[in-house]
């Protein structure tokens, strides 16, 4: 698991952090969207952008279901694939 391997030791443990690194995925999401959505032209767009926020507001929600059922805290763990992401859409829209 490269950078990981020392902190994933069971399949319990690879749960957690899979649910960990998309919650935070999810959290930032949440985050960016709304700015997303302003800087937005397209009616269309927007109205896209807006049902995709409350969709993602919906999947917290579950994970947060998830993280209870399992007993563990809802957290999540820095995930750089999303902090790209996002860092290209926010160039692209300024």
């Amino acid at each position: 698991m490269g950078l990981f391997s020392k902190d994933i030791k069971t399949m319990d443990d690879l749960f957690v952090h899979q649910l960990q690194d998309i919650y935070y995925a999810e959290q930032q999401i949440i985050k960016s969207l709304p700015d997303m959505i302003a800087k937005a032209t397209s009616p269309e767009l927007k109205a896209g952008m807006k049902d995709h926020l409350e969709q993602t507001k919906t999947h917290v929600a579950r994970l947060e279901q998830v993280f209870k059922m399992h007993g563990s805290k809802p957290e999540g763990t820095d995930c750089p694939a999303i902090d790209g992401i996002i860092e290209e859409a926010d160039e692209v829209a300024s």
